[in-house]
């Protein structure tokens, strides 16, 4: 045991400077150092898990020529990371301040292999997108089905939006696979009976339990579906087969941050409306 690596002074950085640094470089690796059961309950979307005490067991998942942000509950057990990490020649290594209580940006839920399954033993641009596009479909479907279900006029109005908005990931989607693939977009494909994100409308209704009648909880909720999707995309991109695709599913995961921050912006536009 080099005991000197845990006098070793770490760099430290508030959560909003972690948030700006994510943003701004996607070759960081974001882990979480919690158990299984703290990364279950709340994360940081595309955070790999790694348990403090599994560390050094996985550092051959790491790339140490790539920079580290490292976080847990407040701050403690990351910081014990990012001194072993630093002791193994990491040289970019960055504790988040406070860690998950001190985080102010986006945050996801569940299992660390939650909706991976999705993508297991998909080799080709092709399939993913093919997966990607019939999860959009199904949340397409889902709010056009709720826009005709609900009485409230201006819920009604805001699910149509809202289906609006899936319906061009779907036209995106489908571009991207003609220029892939060089083929015609199959028609007449079947909804997934998941949506983004890697649940199905009845596990996200029960996490959340929105109120489908109301402008704000049905905002919330699709926010959630984006932020999940947007999770699920990063962590499958980390276990990608190769680097097409894992450049796909970064591309796919910061479209649905690009839908999340304009549902957002929908949201403040409710609030500076009220006032």
């Amino acid at each position: 045991m080099h005991w000197k690596q845990f006098l070793t002074p770490v760099q430290s950085v508030a959560p909003q400077k972690a948030l700006a640094m994510l943003n701004s470089d996607s070759s960081i690796q974001l882990i979480d150092v919690r158990q299984p059961v703290e990364y279950s309950d709340g994360h940081i979307p595309g955070a790999k898990l790694i348990p403090l005490g599994n560390l050094l067991d996985q550092l051959c998942e790491l790339d140490k020529e790539k920079p580290v942000l490292v976080y847990c509950a407040i701050g403690g057990r990351s910081r014990v990371a990012a001194q072993l990490l630093s002791g193994q020649k990491f040289q970019n290594v960055y504790n988040i301040t406070g860690g998950l209580k001190s985080w102010k940006g986006w945050e996801s839920t569940g299992q660390y292999d939650q909706g991976l399954q999705l993508f297991t033993g998909l080799e080709s641009l092709e399939e993913i997108l093919l997966v990607a596009y019939t999860m959009e479909l199904a949340l397409n479907e889902f709010y056009t089905e709720m826009a005709n279900h609900v009485t409230n006029k201006q819920a009604a109005s805001l699910f149509l939006s809202l289906a609006n908005i899936e319906k061009e990931h779907e036209t995106n989607i489908a571009s991207q696979y003609a220029e892939f693939t060089g083929k015609v977009f199959p028609k007449n494909l079947n909804a997934s009976e998941t949506l983004e994100g890697g649940l199905t409308t009845a596990e996200y209704m029960s996490r959340l339990g929105a109120d489908m009648e109301t402008p704000h909880d049905i905002l919330i909720f699709a926010m959630s579906i984006e932020c999940q999707a947007m999770d699920l995309y990063l962590r499958a991109s980390d276990k990608a087969p190769n680097a097409a695709i894992k450049k796909e599913l970064l591309l796919l995961s910061s479209e649905e941050k690009s839908h999340l921050n304009r549902l957002a912006d929908v949201m403040d536009s409710i609030y500076v409306s009220k006032e």
